[in-house]
């Protein structure tokens, strides 16, 4: 990725998680595909990459490629949705067992730098590609993936709503509310134009986004 210089964890981080995502040793192949294309769509854009880069780049043909993938396209999905669903495993381990709305805030902006903190080269991609995506094929999808990942997190939000808790905000205004900042931050970490990391200041994210919600 252009102009973060990563940690030895940083840089094996996406490795671990294409591991969690295609786990099986058939899955190799398909695996050094996506880990060197997440470089590449970093580094040059994924419009400007190439089936051909990706077959340099891997050392796999190119008829591996479109068998695993059929297309780019399909490598920019597989990519993304790897990452993304990895982010939303994350966040679902951290709020598990929460009913509390503050505790919960807390936890998903917790758990949101803290894998951007850990995973930049995936959060440089998911940032970078989500519009791509969200305006492709797999759109349905998506907004489906993202109604199950804040699911728990909304109906905790409406009931501390009912309860007279929190402000009675529109629903779609939440979300700026609550991941705004750290998003916002996270994007200059990534393009170097911040130093500490977005978990370092997560803490202060979360006061932040409660007060947002209840004042």
């Amino acid at each position: 990725m252009a102009r973060k210089k990563l940690s030895a964890a940083q840089a094996a981080a996406p490795d671990r998680l294409l591991e969690r995502a295609f786990p099986d040793a058939r899955h190799a192949s398909r695996r050094s595909v996506l880990r060197h294309a997440l470089s590449l769509f970093n580094a040059n854009g994924v419009e400007a990459t190439k089936i051909d880069d990706l077959k340099r780049a891997s050392g796999q043909s190119v008829g591996t490629i479109y068998h695993h993938f059929k297309n780019k396209e399909g490598v920019v999905d597989a990519l993304f949705f790897a990452a993304f669903d990895d982010l939303s495993r994350a966040i679902a381990e951290r709020i598990a067992g929460l009913a509390d709305g503050h505790a919960v805030v807390d936890a998903l902006i917790q758990a949101y730098a803290h894998w951007i903190s850990t995973q930049p080269e995936c959060a440089q991609f998911v940032f970078m590609a989500r519009e791509t995506v969200g305006q492709g094929p797999h759109a349905e999808d998506l907004q489906q993936r993202l109604l199950d990942r804040y699911r728990p997190i909304d109906e905790v939000l409406a009931r501390e709503a009912e309860a007279g808790r929190i402000l009675p905000l529109p629903v779609d205004l939440i979300p700026s509310l609550v991941l705004g900042a750290v998003e916002f931050y996270a994007r200059g970490w990534l393009a170097g134009r911040r130093r500490a990391t977005p978990a370092s200041h997560a803490p202060r994210f979360a006061t932040a986004a409660w007060r947002a919600l209840t004042e």
